[in-house]
């Protein structure tokens, strides 16, 4: 019976601790291990996986790279209304909900990275788009845009992953 009593209160402080989060709809979920893409080396595994079927080896065309991961809302941190006008990037592009949008730090940029190019997230659907740029204080970080899910955004957090690019 403690327990429980501890567990209630457990979720009933976090709750709080996240205004707003109950009724928001997420657009992206956050991947836990049991959902990161397998890449196992047994041959049905290698069979599964396009990249080893279309290149001819288990080496992926491309460059990889592990980068922190963390997530920005359009949302202001205070919490008031938000502009009419969307949110924009760092060359201008406007930034919608219904579109994947990412921010590199700089170093990024100069290992090949571009605004427009596609990446691929380690553990996330899709693909993303490069249309925002991070202050130069970052290395070897992006940032997942999140549209207004500022909840989603904070349980995303600041994770480790690869990431894939042309």
């Amino acid at each position: 019976m403690r327990h429980a009593r501890i567990l209630l209160t457990t979720m009933t402080l976090l709750a709080l601790a996240l205004p707003g989060c109950a009724g928001t709809k997420t657009t992206r979920t956050a991947p836990t291990l049991a959902a990161a893409p397998a890449r196992t080396t047994d041959a049905l595994g290698r069979l599964a996986d396009p990249d080893f079927l279309f290149t001819g080896s288990d080496k992926r065309s491309g460059n990889r790279l592990k980068v922190k991961a963390m997530a920005y809302t359009s949302c202001s941190a205070t919490g008031k209304k938000k502009s009419k006008r969307a949110a924009r990037g760092a060359w201008g592009d406007a930034l919608t909900d219904d579109i994947n949008a990412v921010a590199v730090s700089p170093d990024l940029l100069e290992m090949g990275l571009d605004r427009g190019d596609l990446i691929t997230i380690e553990g996330l659907p899709g693909q993303y788009k490069v249309l925002d740029v991070m202050h130069g204080r970052h290395d070897k970080t992006i940032d997942i845009f999140y549209g207004d899910d500022r909840c989603g955004a904070l349980q995303w957090g600041k994770r480790t992953l690869t990431i894939t690019w042309q």
